[in-house]
């Protein structure tokens, strides 16, 4: 099993799940030539794509869509609010016509199988109309692998409860939303109504919050996490990975924050392909 990041920010998210039978993409909020180019950076192709899923329908997580459907006849999984709001956030009639035929509803908590993956769908909080995270298992056909391979990819989400820590407990790796430092935020250009509709229960997760999250769900068996969605205005690489760390460490101590591999997930490049 291979995670990447493509792209992870507001200019545009995409990430690659790679198994032995399926490639899919969470999200396309990139050109569908910039994708062809990530992708063949890894030796692979937009061809060589068999879905497309979408956690909601901010644009930096569907400029590329239509392309990959009309184009490369990849199918697109979302919620039905995600795909109702296709058109209205684009701006382009596809969606209501001709690309239907390619658009497949899914629910939250009602896990639906792609080639080997086992795909589990868990509701987040953002101001979309029906956003999702995704909880993956890859499916052994050989009776002689003695464990199941389990990832999440979650971001663009406001805070997290029990609901979410749930579905996040027993990954062997995730990617999950670390978009901003509190005090950079706080302290930054953005005018205030936009401060505080990313501060919001339906905005996104700071580095304190990723931190704490982890520090929940955290479990022997996690061996990897790739942060993402970092603002380029109010985050750094490093302020993020010092304070998911100190997050972790204050929980359980430095040596199990250490224990586990931090990568991010650039906005501008692909990330550390996590394998398993």
């Amino acid at each position: 099993m291979r995670l990447v990041s493509l792209s992870s920010g507001s200019k545009g998210n995409a990430t690659l799940i790679r198994t032995k039978g399926s490639s899919i993409l969470v999200d396309c909020g990139i050109s569908a030539r910039k994708a062809e180019e990530a992708l063949h950076a890894l030796d692979l192709s937009l061809k060589d794509i068999d879905a497309l899923l979408l956690t909601h329908e901010h644009i930096d997580h569907i400029r590329g869509v239509k392309r990959l459907m009309s184009a490369y006849g990849i199918p697109v999984f979302g919620t039905e609010g995600t795909l109702r709001n296709l058109t209205k956030v684009s701006g382009d009639e596809y969606f209501n016509y001709a690309g239907k035929e390619r658009m497949e509803v899914i629910r939250a908590d009602r896990a639906f199988r792609l080639g080997d993956l086992e795909i589990l769908p868990f509701r987040t909080y953002h101001d979309v109309a029906e956003p999702c995270g995704f909880r993956f298992e890859v499916a052994q056909t050989d009776p002689e692998l003695r464990k199941h391979v389990q990832f999440a990819v979650m971001t663009d989400c406001g805070h997290y409860d029990d609901y979410i820590a749930d579905h996040l407990r027993m990954m062997d790796c995730m990617l999950l939303e670390s978009n901003h430092d509190r005090t950079m935020l706080a302290n930054g250009p953005y005018p205030m109504y936009l401060k505080r509709r990313i501060m919001s229960s339906e905005g996104h997760m700071s580095n304190h919050a990723a931190g704490q999250l982890l520090g929940e769900v955290l479990s022997p068996k996690l061996k990897a996490v790739l942060l993402g969605h970092l603002s380029q205005e109010n985050n750094t690489h490093q302020k993020a990975l010092e304070t998911v760390r100190k997050e972790l460490a204050a929980v359980y101590g430095a040596a199990a924050a250490d224990r586990i591999d931090l990568y991010i997930a650039p906005q501008d490049g692909i990330s550390y392909s996590i394998e398993l």
